[in-house]
């Protein structure tokens, strides 16, 4: 392990214990055994940023792997498994802000991501597969779910739990065994240009109210190749599309809305024209525009990361 003043530390532990905020740990490639505690703003990364190549499992699996308890901290780069126990993860944020969770592949932990009243945190591109539940919000607002590969979690893809305000948008919810996404007294979360391939894709529990599961239609391509953003794409695990009516108009929207049950409505449900999508979805790209628009949302989380901007919602509700 080196840090950016250039030292080498023989764990992981060592190294953040050693640095100072706003300092960042690199990882050289390997396997560490090890339980990672992170109470200071820093950034962990691997060199080379190959998850596969740089594998974190829990000496103590009756922990979490990463267990982060500061603001703006940085997690990129890593496979991370072994949390065992009940309610343990892979990466656990507990009463956090502006922490970045990127690049990472969490698998057999029995919480891929588990977030705990924390606000205004962004997990982007991680793959997170073959957990008990691959993402978890318990009390935690105003976070950004975006581009994750959540796969084949025995339990469920995500669970939103007293949680609101949270935006997802262009996660791979696939093959996940209950639920893809669980809504628990969850409300005012906006969900779009999702794809959702599950036996069941989403599940109820108390009183979810005000939840969005479609944007203002734009010019963009969407996860499916179809040229407009809207709201969801639908489909059965056999991969039977499950909005089947005529898209009349030609943009790449059913002509009819999609009842999700209890009040839950996508009213752009996208529809898949395979000479649009090529590939499966190893090598579903985002397109240009759609790059462009994630940058101009990275810029704003890094805005609220850096002047602790959290929005009037967030403020009220901890006065």
């Amino acid at each position: 392990m080196g840090s950016d003043d250039n030292k080498d530390f023989p764990s992981i532990q060592e190294a953040v214990n050693a640095a100072e905020a706003g300092d960042t740990v690199y990882v050289y490639n390997g396997l560490y055994m090890e339980n990672i505690y992170i109470d200071k703003e820093i950034s962990v990364r691997s060199i080379s940023g190959k998850p596969e190549i740089n594998i974190v499992t829990a000496k103590n699996p009756h922990d979490h792997v990463f267990h982060v308890i500061a603001n703006n901290v940085t997690i990129s780069g890593f496979s991370i498994n072994g949390a065992n126990d009940t309610q343990k993860a892979g990466i656990y944020l507990e009463n956090t802000q502006g922490v970045m969770i990127s690049n990472n592949n969490l698998s057999s932990n029995r919480l891929g991501i588990y977030l705990e009243s924390s606000n205004t945190n962004m997990l982007n591109l991680n793959d997170v597969s073959k957990n008990e539940v691959g993402i978890f919000l318990n009390a935690s607002k105003d976070n950004w779910i975006i581009n994750n590969r959540v796969k084949m979690n025995s339990l469920g893809g995500i669970i939103l739990e007293a949680s609101d305000g949270n935006y997802l948008k262009e996660n791979l919810l696939h093959f996940n065994t209950e639920y893809g996404l669980m809504l628990s007294n969850s409300s005012k979360n906006l969900m779009y240009d999702n794809y959702f391939q599950n036996s069941e894709n989403v599940g109820y529990a108390g009183s979810n109210l005000e939840n969005l599961w479609n944007m203002t239609m734009s010019r963009e391509t969407n996860i499916v190749g179809g040229p407009f953003i809207g709201g969801n794409y639908w489909t059965g695990p056999e991969n039977t599309a499950l909005c089947v009516i005529e898209d009349l108009d030609n943009n790449g929207f059913c002509d009819a809305s999609y009842d999700l049950g209890e009040g839950n409505i996508d009213y752009m449900p996208l529809i898949r024209r395979p000479q649009l999508f090529q590939g499966d979805e190893r090598s579903l790209t985002v397109s240009l525009l759609g790059f462009a628009l994630f940058v101009f949302a990275l810029g704003i989380f890094i805005i609220k990361r850096v002047m602790g901007w959290v929005g009037d919602d967030f403020k009220k509700d901890n006065k």
